[in-house]
């Protein structure tokens, strides 16, 4: 995966290069700006759960960017590479029917059937990342649009769970006895049937990113605003499954009338059935930007225009 990356900025700042060999005119402008963006997307998730939903997600982040616009001689857009800082934000839900059966035995040796069910779980997970863009930028005649990757590194990851109508019921097979009532551990022991915690699943993603917007061409404060869309494709799995088991017996813990083992832990529906998470966002953007030129044969001085360009 780190060859993949390296690869991969290395041919986009190549391209850039090359672009900017090819039009090489009197200045060069670059350009600073903040931002931010809102859309629709997905988080995760894939399942072999045949009754499972995902449900639609959330997406939005702060932008900081810093784009170089290569000097050119055509007519054509003026061509260079976008790079900057973004703190992104992620959220997506799954729902799915619980019905759950499996055996194992109590400390002396009786084996038990569990059968634990519930009429709806659901998860939201929430993922806050840092993300870094490397992307080949054009500009014609006030619109522009951006092309590459961009880099995400999860900084926290958090889940919240709620169950409706769970049931957990213990059948000794041997005695053909059923006990009913069991504890869920964060769940039925509760009031609200929902447990809060940290998801450790989700990890380093990239992905294929398109910009496209247009400069509004007046002047706020100096600056001006760009405006427009943005779509997020993921290309690698960004989910390190822990395949563990939806729910497990602990059977250090008994009740002294009866023997049964009366814990069951209940883990996150993500580790339990997610395969693959997959980022899929489309949205709004909006950033406020600021030019400056350089003036080719200036004696290397820098030349801000108060918010105005000359490339068109």
């Amino acid at each position: 995966m780190k060859r993949i990356l390296f690869v991969t900025i290395l041919l986009l700042l190549c391209m850039g290069n090359v672009m900017g060999q090819r039009n090489n005119d009197k200045s060069m402008r670059w350009t600073i700006g903040a931002g931010m963006r809102v859309g629709m997307g997905t988080m995760k998730q894939e399942t072999d759960a045949a009754q499972s939903d995902a449900g639609k997600g959330f997406d939005g982040a702060a932008e900081g960017i810093y784009t170089i616009y290569f000097p050119k001689k055509w007519n054509g857009p003026s061509l260079g590479v976008r790079t900057g800082l973004t703190m992104g934000y992620r959220q997506n839900s799954l729902t799915m029917p619980i019905d759950l059966e499996y055996k194992m035995t109590d400390p002396e040796g009786n084996p038990i059937t569990y059968h634990v069910t519930a009429d709806k779980v659901k998860e939201t997970d929430r993922q806050f990342s840092a993300e870094l863009p490397v992307m080949c930028a054009a500009y014609y005649k006030n619109f522009v649009v951006n092309l590459g990757v961009k880099v995400g590194f999860p900084v926290l990851s958090r889940y919240e769970q709620k169950m409706t109508n769970p049931q957990l019921t213990a059948t000794y097979d041997d005695l053909g006895v059923s006990i009913s009532g069991e504890k869920v551990t964060g769940v039925i022991s509760t009031d609200d049937n929902h447990t809060k915690a940290k998801l450790d699943a989700a990890g380093f993603n990239m992905c294929l990113s398109l910009e496209a917007g247009y400069e509004l061409p007046f002047r706020i404060l100096g600056g001006k605003l760009q405006a427009g869309i943005y779509v997020d494709y993921g290309l690698v799995d960004n989910f390190d499954s822990k395949g563990e088991k939806f729910t497990e017996a602990d059977p250090s813990t008994i009740d002294g009338d009866t023997n049964t083992p009366t814990l069951v832990v209940v883990r996150t529906l993500t580790d339990s059935y997610v395969n693959n998470v997959g980022i899929f966002d489309v949205g709004l953007r909006a950033v406020y930007v600021f030019d400056f030129n350089k003036k080719k044969g200036s004696s290397g001085g820098r030349q801000r225009n108060n918010g105005f360009s000359n490339w068109k």
